[in-house]
């Protein structure tokens, strides 16, 4: 029977569940410290710079979950934080350490044991739980909060500026993101304050989630050889058999029993429990002169062809993710070979740029230059925009892409997805020409190449 295709989850796919505090959840206290501490650092030490937006405190929320886009910064920020997501949640960070966080009875019974245990020398100086309370709607939490944010005086008495509270400002006020019983009231509270200004600090949380701890690097490890297993053992051998007994498969479908594949390890003999795994996005199989490079593209109904097949699929292993994405090349024409050469050529002087203490920038410009030696400037214009991504719990973070641009410091802990494609290359008369009888490739005009991998940055 032929896979049937579920054409909903063609951009993104939700996290497998639960993700949220269930009963029996833990929290990891010493892990929670050691990243609230590297965030409370970050922004203390770089508050002033446009990341941080100069914010005098951090407001944190978080509020239902949003299946159409799991990525939320909020949801990978729980996840980061708790290893969970607290749903209707808020969470407050002053300068002097102080974590202060309003929830319901059952998320502060989760965050209980860490109360009393905050290890020596951290910069965190004290944590607060607020349980919510019906009775009031709250008011006496949201006053509480205001005044250990510091927000409870108008700082024009002494004729000081606004107070700036750094926020996700894409999420702020959003109704399918960030409302609930608990937040819609306290969002308005702030709101209407009107000594109080928002500033986006997403930068700077992102930078911070960025460098990977040891644990992470671990299960991103993991990851990242799941979706390497994947398209080895399920990709190749497929499509090897597709060609081989000449059927005809749509993209869609070969991407369907590629997600299949993913969401049940087991069908490639892989001892992985299906509930700690799951698609990133739905797989993208693109054929027959019709590509696009993007992330974003999406595998369409058309019969593959057997002329230059790209697939890209992502697997995400205990909420972190990887991504690859690899080019076959069915009876090519040697110019497009060495036009497949020169892409690998820049995808290694790109690697050779990713070092701690470059900017992002050097890396894009690498593969410019390397174009650009081999006499092939016709590539450059084949480029896109960008060629990667900082990748973890949040799939694709859109404050750390990899383009021409970006004068963000490449730090040893970063993981990245270095994607390069090459799009609408013309296919010359010539290399036509020079196509075996039985090539497809001839019946081109201009075709694509992808090579996608993760990338863990060291010394």
């Amino acid at each position: 029977a032929e896979p049937e295709v579920d054409r909903s989850r063609h951009v993104v796919t939700p996290p497998p569940l639960p993700v949220t505090v269930t009963m029996g959840a833990e929290l990891d206290v010493a892990r929670f410290y050691q990243r609230l501490g590297s965030i409370h650092s970050a922004f203390t030490k770089h508050r002033e710079i446009n990341t941080w937006g100069g914010a005098d405190c951090l407001v944190l929320n978080r509020g239902q979950i949003y299946e159409d886009d799991p990525y939320l910064k909020s949801a990978c920020f729980h996840q980061y934080l708790f290893g969970y997501e607290l749903t209707d949640t808020v969470l407050v960070l002053t300068t002097d350490g102080k974590c202060i966080v309003l929830a319901t009875k059952k998320k502060c019974e989760f965050l209980s044991p860490a109360k009393e245990n905050i290890p020596e020398g951290s910069s965190i100086t004290g944590l607060t739980l607020l349980n919510r309370n019906k009775a009031d709607n709250n008011a006496e939490n949201y006053a509480t909060l205001f005044k250990e944010a510091g927000l409870d005086k108008d700082p024009a008495a002494n004729g000081d500026g606004k107070k700036k509270v750094g926020i996700f400002k894409k999420e702020w006020g959003n109704e399918d993101c960030s409302s609930g019983a608990i937040l819609t009231p306290w969002q308005k509270k702030i709101d209407d304050a009107d000594h109080v200004e928002l500033v986006d600090v997403t930068p700077g949380i992102s930078l911070v989630m960025a460098v990977k701890d040891a644990a992470e690097l671990d299960v991103m490890k993991k990851s990242s050889v799941l979706s390497n297993k994947v398209m080895k053992h399920g990709v190749v051998k497929r499509l090897e058999n597709i060609i081989d007994e000449e059927r005809s498969v749509t993209h869609e479908e070969l991407a369907a029993e590629i997600d299949a594949i993913i969401e049940d390890p087991s069908k490639i003999k892989l001892n992985v429990p299906e509930e700690q795994v799951s698609s990133c996005y739905f797989p993208i199989v693109q054929s027959g002169g019709e590509y696009d490079v993007k992330v974003s593209a999406q595998s369409s109904d058309k019969t593959l062809k057997y002329d230059i097949i790209t697939v890209s699929l992502g697997a995400r292993y205990l909420q972190y993710c990887s991504n690859i994405a690899r080019t076959f090349l069915i009876d090519p024409p040697k110019a497009v070979s060495n036009t497949y050469e020169t892409l690998l050529a820049a995808q290694e002087a790109c690697l050779k740029a990713m070092q701690p203490g470059n900017k992002i920038k050097e890396i894009y410009g690498a593969a410019v230059e390397q174009f650009q030696k081999e006499g092939r400037e016709d590539l450059v214009k084949c480029l896109p925009k960008n060629i990667g991504f900082s990748i973890g719990v949040d799939f694709r973070d859109p404050n750390l892409v990899l383009n021409a641009k970006s004068t963000v410091t490449i730090r040893e802990g970063m993981v990245f997805n270095l994607s390069i494609g090459l799009n609408k290359i013309a296919l010359s008369a010539s290399a036509k020409a020079n196509c075996n009888a039985k090539s497809a490739v001839k019946n081109l005009e201009s075709y694509a190449l992808i090579v996608a991998d993760m990338v863990f940055v060291t010394e």
